[in-house]
């Protein structure tokens, strides 16, 4: 259970985001697990703020604002002028989207058109960071302590490749999990479990299997 009312915060947010730049500000949303409803007390509060550009002088002043809200420790997320979104890489900007949570404002229409092929380079992209993080922590440092960031990165490769398959984008975990093989259950078990894994040796033969199917044959999906 969250001990933050995280849409409070927000609009405590947008209110004193609109005292400093006025009609400067164009969009405010939330992310991460707030968004979802899948927040612990532990949770960061992920806020997304876009304004038409943004300069050092912007950074400073969010920061102040930032530092006169409660729970400043929680604060996270994302701040960026219109013109950088608008040519962000696309791949990232597939989960960004589909993340983000309007709260003042639309998103969709500071982003450039998405596509499929963005969804499947996401997908991708995910796939190859588990797979060479894996084999190298496996190798060269403590695979079991990478393990519970492996799988909570793999959330995100999941829903880009559910999205793959059906079109439908699933925003939770929860609602996602029985939607998958057991093999990919079995991962994304590990970050609804909280990072806690008892048999990290079939985890990672799940991951290494996992990744190098969507590496090898992803664009069939």
């Amino acid at each position: 259970m969250c001990a933050i009312d995280a849409r409070f915060w927000i609009e405590t947010l947008i209110q004193k985001l609109q005292e400093v730049f006025g009609k400067r500000l164009l969009f405010v949303g939330l992310q991460g697990s707030r968004a979802r409803g899948e927040c612990t007390p532990q949770s960061d509060i992920d806020a997304v703020v876009i304004l038409d550009t943004l300069t050092p002088a912007d950074l400073q002043a969010y920061k102040n604002i930032l530092n006169q809200l409660p729970h400043q420790d929680k604060a996270c997320g994302f701040i960026s002028g219109a013109e950088e979104l608008k040519n962000w890489p696309r791949q990232e900007l597939f989960q960004f989207k589909n993340d983000t949570q309007d709260i003042y404002g639309h998103l969709e229409p500071l982003l450039p058109e998405l596509t499929r092929q963005d969804a499947l380079c996401a997908m991708q992209t995910g796939a190859g960071t588990i797979y060479h993080v894996l084999c190298h922590s496996y190798l060269h440092g403590n695979i079991q302590e990478t393990l519970p960031a492996l799988c909570k990165t793999a959330f995100f490769v999941l829903q880009a490749q559910y999205y793959l398959k059906t079109g439908l984008y699933v925003a939770s975990k929860a609602k996602l999990l029985p939607l998958l093989t057991t093999k990919e259950q079995s991962i994304l078990q590990v970050s609804l479990n909280g990072g806690e894994i008892n048999n990290p040796q079939e985890i990672c033969t799940h991951l290494l299997e996992w990744t190098s199917h969507l590496l090898k044959d992803g664009d069939m999906l």
